[in-house]
């Protein structure tokens, strides 16, 4: 399957899952909880996001279907939402209003059944499918409007790797070399640095550099640098939790690497 039809397919699928929010909402307001949309969409959720897992980098210039496809990835939106709600009830012993319910997909089964046959070639004996699977789903594809050089998508599929096999630090660190490369490969579309020695002169420059000048130029969005300088610091403290300053605002593995993501998608929007 090309990129067009990877894309109509993924277009297809985001156009279903709005239709399929729409019954929901009117089974909810009509309390038809035995509705058919509420496992309809529970499937279609899983085949989004089994479909997303499989790209590393997947490039979307559509940016309504990008944002889209981000928020299946997230989890945001009202189904997400609702989701929440009914977790909130059950977990408060509110079992009345939440209209006996099954919320949410049946992950369990879902691995079983599904995913066993996909990833045993490369599941070792002493690994957990369940957990690396998730891990793999729970990340997702960068989603981006601009070719990224070979070497940004290598870095992002090893980064992949390592969440996925439990080596959240070793990730986490990882980040910071794709933060770097990521502002120097974003620098180079900026006219300042339109010649090939402009361009051989940004390889020397630092992330620290990188940052400062982005900033002072006001090339991308002032919350991208922010997160980017958050980013940078808490990683200093991973490598050097003794010597690094502790930052204003600790952030754990995870979203260091949801964090490094969002980065690359503004600045390859």
């Amino acid at each position: 399957m090309n990129d067009i039809e990877v894309i109509a397919q993924f277009r297809n699928l985001v156009a279903e899952f709005k239709q399929k929010e729409e019954c929901l909402v009117e089974a909810i307001k009509n309390s038809n909880f035995d509705d058919p949309a509420f496992e309809a969409i529970d499937s279609l959720v899983i085949e989004i996001k089994e479909k997303l897992s499989q790209h590393d980098i997947l490039r979307v210039d559509d940016l309504l279907l990008r944002n889209d496809l981000a928020a299946i990835r997230e989890n945001k939106g009202f189904y997400f939402e609702f989701l929440e709600l009914l977790k909130s009830l059950r977990k408060n012993g509110d079992a009345k209003n939440a209209g006996g319910l099954k919320f949410a997909p049946d992950w369990e089964k879902f691995y079983e059944t599904r995913w066993w046959d996909i990833l045993s070639d490369e599941i070792l004996s002493q690994a957990d499918p369940y957990t690396l699977i998730m891990r793999k789903m729970e990340l997702g594809p960068l989603l981006v409007g601009k070719t990224l050089p070979q070497h940004l998508k290598n870095h992002l599929a090893r980064i992949k790797e390592c969440y996925a096999w439990g080596f959240d630090p070793e990730a986490a660190i990882y980040c910071r070399t794709i933060l770097e490369e990521g502002f120097r490969e974003a620098l180079k579309s900026k006219a300042e640095f339109s010649t090939p020695q402009q361009r051989r002169d940004l390889e020397g420059w630092s992330l620290e550099w990188l940052l400062n000048h982005s900033k002072k130029k006001k090339y991308f969005y002032v919350e991208v640098i922010k997160k980017a300088y958050k980013l940078k610091e808490n990683v200093n403290h991973i490598v050097h939790p003794t010597s690094a300053r502790k930052p204003d605002v600790q952030i754990s593995n995870l979203e260091i690497i949801k964090d490094t993501f969002y980065i690359l998608e503004m600045l390859f929007r």
